[in-house]
């Protein structure tokens, strides 16, 4: 057996066409009634309940917060997509994850970042937000973290065992739930932020990792 088959990252189930497009169309279903509520600023009593249950952790996470959060800063997918291609000589890959940088920065933070016009939560709750980053003010709706450890952590789960799938979508949760916790978005935030990331992985998946699935036959397919 050959070192590319030893290696921990391999395309296991090709995702169909159907099954990104039902995908698509629901995550951005999300995008657009969580946009209908959380346009003109608008932070709903039950949102704004949710976000301070989650700020008013106790300050000791805030350094393991911060650690765990930077699988969602800007150039995460490209240094993941660099990791992954070290082991696997992929192009397919190292272009499938690099390609959420893009998507990230025209639709996200472009596009609906724009037409939404959302203001952090110190801006739009109140000042007794704890933020404990640097975001007090600036447009919030959606987090682009999550958005980000979305897209990565599907992508990833699409290339490991089934044993270690549920890491990556663990972590991509505790992202979202990190942005809370550190006061910088509101909950409609983080839940349109991985709406988009899962429309961003599900697109990237059909459109690269099908690829490699269809270099080897042997391997399961989803939906099949």
């Amino acid at each position: 057996m050959g070192w590319r088959q030893r290696q921990p990252f391999v395309v296991r189930g090709r995702i169909t066409a159907l099954q990104t497009f039902v995908v698509s169309v629901l995550a951005i279903i999300v995008v657009i009634a969580s946009s209908l509520v959380a346009r003109n600023d608008t932070v709903p009593a039950w949102e704004e309940s949710v976000l301070h249950f989650f700020n008013d952790w106790a300050d000791w996470l805030e350094p393991l917060m911060w650690v765990l959060q930077q699988v969602g800063v800007i150039g995460a997918p490209v240094l993941v997509g660099l990791a992954v291609y070290w082991f696997t000589r992929r192009w397919e890959y190292l272009v499938a994850f690099a390609s959420i940088l893009p998507l990230k920065l025209i639709l996200e933070k472009g596009v609906v970042k724009n037409l939404v016009e959302r203001e952090r939560p110190f801006q739009s709750v109140g000042t007794e937000i704890n933020v404990r980053g640097p975001a007090f003010e600036g447009l919030s709706f959606p987090s682009g973290h999550t958005t980000t450890s979305f897209a990565i952590g599907i992508l990833l789960a699409a290339l490991l065992p089934p044993r270690w799938r549920v890491v990556p979508l663990v972590w991509a949760v505790v992202v979202a739930v990190a942005r809370l916790y550190y006061g910088e978005h509101n909950l409609l935030d983080v839940v349109a932020g991985g709406a988009m990331g899962t429309l961003f992985a599900v697109v990237l998946w059909n459109l690269f990792l099908n690829r490699v699935v269809e270099d080897r036959p042997d391997e399961a397919m989803v939906g099949s």
